[in-house]
């Protein structure tokens, strides 16, 4: 078990190691306002100041908290992969419904 979980572990790390995630096109140098931007980008859409207000509100304070899950519960996979038995199987469930809930709310 423990060794299937650290197999699982490098395979994600392979494509960062090997640059299959750059860009075919060379990306400009230094900082840019773009690149400051997190999250989705929306085209702007008529809507009336309190629908913009109230959208803005809402949203703002959710998110730090699920991606906060999602961490959590993967940390806890890889503890739980770690410590082995059935002390680390459940662990290791417990890290992957808290990471799986987390993301549950952030695609919402």
């Amino acid at each position: 078990m423990r060794f299937l979980a650290i197999s699982f572990f490098a395979l994600a790390l392979i494509p960062a190691a090997s640059h299959a995630q750059q860009s075919a096109q060379p990306l400009p140098k230094g900082p840019t306002l773009q690149a400051a931007a997190v999250g989705f980008r929306v085209n702007e859409v008529k809507v009336d100041a309190s629908t913009k207000v109230t959208a803005a509100q809402v949203r703002r304070g959710a998110a730090g908290q699920d991606v906060a899950l999602m961490v959590v519960g993967v940390g806890a996979m890889i503890v739980g992969a770690l410590v082995g038995d059935t002390a680390g199987t459940i662990i290791l469930i417990g890290g992957a419904a808290m990471a799986l809930y987390g993301l549950y709310h952030y695609l919402e």
